[in-house]
Protein backbone atom coordinates (compact mmCIF):
# COMPACT_ATOMS: atom_id res chain seq x y z
CA UNK A 1 0.00 0.00 0.00
CA UNK A 2 1.56 3.23 -0.87
CA UNK A 3 2.43 6.10 2.15
CA UNK A 4 2.76 9.35 3.07
CA UNK A 5 6.80 8.03 4.06
CA UNK A 6 7.09 7.15 0.48
CA UNK A 7 6.99 11.01 -0.93
CA UNK A 8 9.98 12.15 -1.84
CA UNK A 9 11.14 15.82 -2.25
CA UNK A 10 10.82 17.49 -5.79
CA UNK A 11 8.49 14.67 -6.91
CA UNK A 12 6.01 15.67 -9.01
CA UNK A 13 2.34 13.97 -8.47
CA UNK A 14 -0.07 14.71 -11.70
CA UNK A 15 -3.42 15.64 -10.63
CA UNK A 16 -6.23 14.85 -12.89
CA UNK A 17 -9.02 17.18 -13.60
CA UNK A 18 -11.76 16.44 -10.87
CA UNK A 19 -15.01 19.03 -12.34
CA UNK A 20 -16.36 20.92 -11.26
CA UNK A 21 -14.23 22.11 -8.99
CA UNK A 22 -10.41 21.47 -9.86
CA UNK A 23 -8.65 21.89 -12.99
CA UNK A 24 -5.83 19.23 -14.06
CA UNK A 25 -2.95 20.47 -12.56
CA UNK A 26 0.60 18.81 -11.23
CA UNK A 27 2.06 19.25 -7.28
CA UNK A 28 5.84 19.61 -6.57
CA UNK A 29 6.53 17.62 -2.82
CA UNK A 30 8.54 19.84 -0.62
CA UNK A 31 10.29 17.88 2.30
CA UNK A 32 8.13 20.15 5.18
CA UNK A 33 5.05 19.17 3.50
CA UNK A 34 5.88 15.68 3.36
CA UNK A 35 7.20 16.14 6.94
CA UNK A 36 4.03 18.01 8.11
CA UNK A 37 1.92 15.57 6.94
CA UNK A 38 3.22 12.58 7.91
CA UNK A 39 3.24 14.50 11.36
CA UNK A 40 -0.54 15.00 10.83
CA UNK A 41 -1.09 11.10 10.21
CA UNK A 42 0.81 10.24 13.39
CA UNK A 43 -0.42 11.90 15.97
CA UNK A 44 -4.38 12.34 14.19
CA UNK A 45 -4.41 15.63 14.00
CA UNK A 46 -5.83 17.84 11.96
CA UNK A 47 -2.92 19.92 8.87
CA UNK A 48 -3.10 23.80 8.81
CA UNK A 49 -1.82 25.26 5.89
CA UNK A 50 -1.46 28.56 6.07
CA UNK A 51 0.33 31.27 3.29
CA UNK A 52 -0.90 33.98 0.37
CA UNK A 53 -3.16 32.51 -2.56
CA UNK A 54 -1.74 30.48 -5.01
CA UNK A 55 1.09 28.60 -3.15
CA UNK A 56 -0.27 25.34 -3.55
CA UNK A 57 -2.61 24.75 -0.09
CA UNK A 58 -5.16 23.11 -1.90
CA UNK A 59 -3.32 20.99 -3.89
CA UNK A 60 -1.78 19.20 -1.05
CA UNK A 61 -4.77 17.55 0.11
CA UNK A 62 -5.23 16.81 -3.87
CA UNK A 63 -2.22 15.60 -4.50
CA UNK A 64 -2.05 13.29 -0.76
CA UNK A 65 -5.36 11.51 -2.21
CA UNK A 66 -3.45 10.59 -5.71
CA UNK A 67 -0.64 9.56 -4.69
CA UNK A 68 -1.95 6.81 -1.81
CA UNK A 69 -5.57 6.49 -3.87
CA UNK A 70 -7.47 8.01 -1.24
CA UNK A 71 -10.74 9.42 -1.37
CA UNK A 72 -10.86 13.12 -1.62
CA UNK A 73 -13.68 14.67 0.15
CA UNK A 74 -13.68 18.35 -0.60
CA UNK A 75 -15.46 20.86 1.51
CA UNK A 76 -14.85 24.99 1.03
CA UNK A 77 -15.80 27.41 4.06
CA UNK A 78 -18.58 30.17 3.40
CA UNK A 79 -19.57 32.20 6.64
CA UNK A 80 -23.21 30.37 7.58
CA UNK A 81 -21.18 26.73 7.34
CA UNK A 82 -22.56 24.50 10.08
CA UNK A 83 -20.05 22.23 10.89
CA UNK A 84 -22.69 19.77 10.98
CA UNK A 85 -22.93 19.60 7.37
CA UNK A 86 -19.62 17.42 7.55
CA UNK A 87 -21.90 14.47 9.24
CA UNK A 88 -24.72 14.82 6.52
CA UNK A 89 -26.60 17.52 5.45
CA UNK A 90 -31.05 17.79 5.18
CA UNK A 91 -32.60 18.70 2.05
CA UNK A 92 -35.55 20.65 3.59
CA UNK A 93 -36.59 22.06 0.69
CA UNK A 94 -36.92 18.70 -1.38
CA UNK A 95 -38.63 17.70 1.28
CA UNK A 96 -41.39 20.28 1.45
CA UNK A 97 -41.83 19.90 -2.50
CA UNK A 98 -42.40 16.08 -1.61
CA UNK A 99 -44.71 17.11 0.78
CA UNK A 100 -46.90 19.65 -1.02
CA UNK A 101 -46.73 16.87 -4.69
CA UNK A 102 -47.23 14.11 -1.78
CA UNK A 103 -44.70 11.88 -2.77
CA UNK A 104 -42.66 11.93 0.49
CA UNK A 105 -39.93 8.90 0.93
CA UNK A 106 -41.64 6.91 3.43
CA UNK A 107 -37.76 6.42 4.96
CA UNK A 108 -36.66 9.93 4.77
CA UNK A 109 -33.23 8.80 2.91
CA UNK A 110 -33.39 10.51 -0.25
CA UNK A 111 -33.61 14.33 1.58
CA UNK A 112 -30.56 13.69 3.03
CA UNK A 113 -26.64 13.41 1.86
CA UNK A 114 -23.57 12.21 3.78
CA UNK A 115 -20.81 14.54 4.34
CA UNK A 116 -17.51 13.80 4.65
CA UNK A 117 -17.08 12.49 7.69
CA UNK A 118 -19.89 10.44 7.64
CA UNK A 119 -18.85 8.49 4.42
CA UNK A 120 -14.95 8.25 6.30
CA UNK A 121 -16.35 6.76 8.91
CA UNK A 122 -18.78 4.89 8.04
CA UNK A 123 -18.06 4.54 4.29
CA UNK A 124 -21.06 1.00 2.93
CA UNK A 125 -23.75 3.03 5.70
CA UNK A 126 -23.26 6.52 3.83
CA UNK A 127 -24.04 4.42 0.54
CA UNK A 128 -27.00 3.28 1.16
CA UNK A 129 -27.67 7.14 1.69
CA UNK A 130 -25.50 8.34 -1.44
CA UNK A 131 -27.65 9.58 -5.13
CA UNK A 132 -24.75 8.32 -6.90
CA UNK A 133 -23.63 5.48 -4.48
CA UNK A 134 -20.09 3.58 -5.44
CA UNK A 135 -19.41 0.21 -4.71
CA UNK A 136 -15.71 0.17 -3.83
CA UNK A 137 -14.52 0.89 -0.82
CA UNK A 138 -11.75 3.56 -0.52
CA UNK A 139 -8.40 2.38 0.92
CA UNK A 140 -8.39 5.89 3.10
CA UNK A 141 -10.01 9.26 3.27
CA UNK A 142 -8.35 12.63 2.51
CA UNK A 143 -11.02 15.43 4.41
CA UNK A 144 -10.23 19.13 2.75
CA UNK A 145 -11.77 21.95 4.35
CA UNK A 146 -10.57 24.77 2.28
CA UNK A 147 -10.50 28.50 3.09
CA UNK A 148 -11.55 28.35 6.69
CA UNK A 149 -10.78 32.21 7.39
CA UNK A 150 -13.95 32.46 5.36
CA UNK A 151 -15.75 31.63 8.34
CA UNK A 152 -17.02 33.17 11.35
CA UNK A 153 -15.04 33.97 14.06
CA UNK A 154 -16.50 31.07 16.30
CA UNK A 155 -16.61 28.52 13.53
CA UNK A 156 -13.23 27.54 14.00
CA UNK A 157 -13.34 26.15 17.74
CA UNK A 158 -16.38 24.36 16.96
CA UNK A 159 -15.15 22.72 13.96
CA UNK A 160 -12.17 21.54 16.02
CA UNK A 161 -14.45 20.11 18.63
CA UNK A 162 -16.05 17.83 15.98
CA UNK A 163 -12.83 17.14 14.54
CA UNK A 164 -11.42 16.13 17.75
CA UNK A 165 -13.69 13.43 18.19
CA UNK A 166 -12.74 9.84 17.66
CA UNK A 167 -16.32 8.79 17.84
CA UNK A 168 -19.65 10.89 16.83
CA UNK A 169 -23.48 10.35 17.57
CA UNK A 170 -25.93 12.09 15.00
CA UNK A 171 -28.94 12.26 16.69
CA UNK A 172 -31.60 12.90 13.46
CA UNK A 173 -30.50 9.80 12.17
CA UNK A 174 -29.82 7.47 15.06
CA UNK A 175 -26.28 7.08 13.60
CA UNK A 176 -22.98 6.33 15.93
CA UNK A 177 -19.97 6.79 13.93
CA UNK A 178 -16.38 5.95 14.49
CA UNK A 179 -14.74 4.26 17.34
CA UNK A 180 -10.79 3.56 18.49
CA UNK A 181 -10.59 0.74 15.83
CA UNK A 182 -11.83 2.84 12.84
CA UNK A 183 -8.91 4.30 10.55
CA UNK A 184 -8.65 8.15 11.07
CA UNK A 185 -8.92 10.46 7.94
CA UNK A 186 -6.22 12.79 7.50
CA UNK A 187 -7.77 16.39 7.72
CA UNK A 188 -6.29 19.25 6.21
CA UNK A 189 -7.66 22.71 6.38
CA UNK A 190 -6.53 25.77 4.56
CA UNK A 191 -6.52 29.90 5.56
CA UNK A 192 -5.45 32.12 3.20
CA UNK A 193 -5.09 34.44 6.43
CA UNK A 194 -7.62 36.57 5.51
CA UNK A 195 -8.83 36.22 9.04
CA UNK A 196 -6.49 34.91 12.02
CA UNK A 197 -7.51 31.97 13.34
CA UNK A 198 -8.49 31.40 17.00
CA UNK A 199 -5.34 30.69 19.20
CA UNK A 200 -7.25 27.19 20.50
CA UNK A 201 -7.48 26.36 17.05
CA UNK A 202 -3.78 26.40 15.97
CA UNK A 203 -3.19 24.45 19.06
CA UNK A 204 -5.08 21.69 18.09
CA UNK A 205 -3.49 21.45 14.85
CA UNK A 206 -0.07 20.57 12.93
CA UNK A 207 0.55 24.06 11.40
CA UNK A 208 2.33 24.13 8.06
CA UNK A 209 3.19 27.66 7.22
CA UNK A 210 3.76 27.21 3.28
CA UNK A 211 5.93 29.86 1.96
CA UNK A 212 8.11 30.44 -1.64
CA UNK A 213 11.18 31.19 0.38
CA UNK A 214 13.65 33.94 0.17
CA UNK A 215 14.14 33.87 -4.05
CA UNK A 216 10.76 34.29 -4.68
CA UNK A 217 11.94 34.15 -8.64
CA UNK A 218 13.56 30.91 -8.53
CA UNK A 219 10.62 29.61 -6.65
CA UNK A 220 7.98 30.82 -8.83
CA UNK A 221 10.22 28.94 -11.88
CA UNK A 222 10.37 26.22 -10.38
CA UNK A 223 6.34 25.71 -10.16
CA UNK A 224 6.48 26.76 -13.84
CA UNK A 225 8.85 24.14 -14.85
CA UNK A 226 6.57 21.86 -13.00
CA UNK A 227 3.96 22.70 -14.84
CA UNK A 228 5.00 23.78 -18.20
CA UNK A 229 8.38 23.15 -19.15
CA UNK A 230 8.46 19.25 -19.64
CA UNK A 231 5.17 18.81 -21.32
CA UNK A 232 4.32 22.35 -23.01
CA UNK A 233 7.56 23.54 -24.13
CA UNK A 234 8.03 26.86 -22.22
CA UNK A 235 11.90 27.70 -22.10
CA UNK A 236 13.69 28.95 -18.70
CA UNK A 237 14.02 32.40 -20.73
CA UNK A 238 10.69 32.84 -20.90
CA UNK A 239 10.06 31.40 -17.24
CA UNK A 240 12.36 33.61 -15.39
CA UNK A 241 11.02 36.79 -17.66
CA UNK A 242 7.81 36.65 -16.17
CA UNK A 243 8.96 36.06 -13.01
CA UNK A 244 11.32 38.87 -13.09
CA UNK A 245 8.30 41.01 -13.74
CA UNK A 246 6.19 39.80 -11.37
CA UNK A 247 8.35 40.17 -8.62
CA UNK A 248 9.19 43.46 -9.22
CA UNK A 249 4.75 44.13 -9.45
CA UNK A 250 4.77 42.37 -6.38
CA UNK A 251 7.38 44.97 -4.96
CA UNK A 252 5.24 47.82 -6.27
CA UNK A 253 2.43 46.22 -4.28
CA UNK A 254 3.67 45.43 -1.30
CA UNK A 255 5.09 48.78 -0.93
CA UNK A 256 1.79 50.46 -1.15
CA UNK A 257 0.39 48.18 0.98
CA UNK A 258 -1.91 46.61 -1.61
CA UNK A 259 -2.47 42.48 -2.31
CA UNK A 260 0.68 41.07 -4.50
CA UNK A 261 0.17 38.95 -7.38
CA UNK A 262 1.55 35.93 -6.84
CA UNK A 263 2.19 32.11 -8.17
CA UNK A 264 -1.76 31.45 -9.53
CA UNK A 265 -1.50 34.95 -11.72
CA UNK A 266 2.13 33.82 -12.99
CA UNK A 267 0.82 30.28 -13.95
CA UNK A 268 -2.14 31.95 -15.49
CA UNK A 269 0.23 33.82 -17.61
CA UNK A 270 2.49 31.47 -18.56
CA UNK A 271 -0.79 29.17 -19.96
CA UNK A 272 -1.90 31.72 -21.61
CA UNK A 273 1.43 32.28 -23.95
CA UNK A 274 1.68 28.88 -24.02
CA UNK A 275 -1.97 28.32 -25.68
CA UNK A 276 -0.97 31.42 -27.95
CA UNK A 277 2.47 30.63 -29.23
CA UNK A 278 3.31 26.91 -28.34
CA UNK A 279 6.70 25.87 -28.86
CA UNK A 280 8.11 29.57 -30.17
CA UNK A 281 10.07 31.42 -27.60
CA UNK A 282 10.22 34.46 -29.62
CA UNK A 283 6.86 35.15 -29.64
CA UNK A 284 5.81 33.78 -25.74
CA UNK A 285 8.47 36.74 -24.88
CA UNK A 286 6.39 39.27 -27.08
CA UNK A 287 3.28 37.99 -25.73
CA UNK A 288 4.12 38.33 -22.05
CA UNK A 289 5.12 42.33 -22.61
CA UNK A 290 1.78 42.28 -24.05
CA UNK A 291 -0.33 40.35 -21.39
CA UNK A 292 1.44 40.53 -18.29
CA UNK A 293 0.35 43.58 -16.52
CA UNK A 294 -3.84 41.99 -16.86
CA UNK A 295 -2.62 39.71 -14.87
CA UNK A 296 0.28 40.91 -12.89
CA UNK A 297 -1.61 44.74 -12.14
CA UNK A 298 -5.19 44.52 -10.94
CA UNK A 299 -5.54 47.37 -8.66
CA UNK A 300 -6.54 50.93 -9.76
CA UNK A 301 -6.81 53.21 -6.65
CA UNK A 302 -3.96 53.73 -5.19
CA UNK A 303 -1.55 51.37 -7.29
CA UNK A 304 1.97 52.17 -8.10
CA UNK A 305 1.31 50.93 -11.24
CA UNK A 306 -0.52 50.86 -14.01
CA UNK A 307 -1.60 48.62 -16.87
CA UNK A 308 0.19 50.99 -19.69
CA UNK A 309 3.70 50.56 -19.35
CA UNK A 310 7.07 49.67 -21.90
CA UNK A 311 8.11 46.58 -22.71
CA UNK A 312 10.05 44.95 -20.50
CA UNK A 313 13.76 44.18 -21.29
CA UNK A 314 14.99 39.97 -21.29
CA UNK A 315 18.62 40.16 -20.19
CA UNK A 316 18.88 36.79 -21.66
CA UNK A 317 17.92 38.16 -25.10
CA UNK A 318 19.83 41.61 -24.79
CA UNK A 319 16.69 43.39 -26.19
CA UNK A 320 12.89 44.10 -25.75
CA UNK A 321 10.87 40.37 -26.16
CA UNK A 322 8.35 43.37 -27.72
CA UNK A 323 10.73 43.45 -30.64
CA UNK A 324 11.36 39.83 -31.35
Amino acid sequence: MTTLRQLRVNHITELPAEPPAFEESVHQWSQAEIDALIFAEASKRPLLVRGEPGVGKTQIARAVAVHCGWCLHAVTIHPRFDPQHLIARFDAVLRLADAQAQCLDPTEKSYWTPGPIWQAYDWRGAQAYSKDPEQTQPRGHVILIDEIDKADSDLPNSLLELLGQRSFAFAPLGLRLGGPNVPQPLVVITTNEEREVPAAFLRRCIVLNLAAGDDYQAWLMARGRAHFAASRQLADVVLAHAARQLVDDRSAMQQAGLPPPGASEYLDLMLAVHELAPGDTAAQLAWLDRLSAYSFVKHSEGAPLTQNRNPVVSAESGSSSAEA
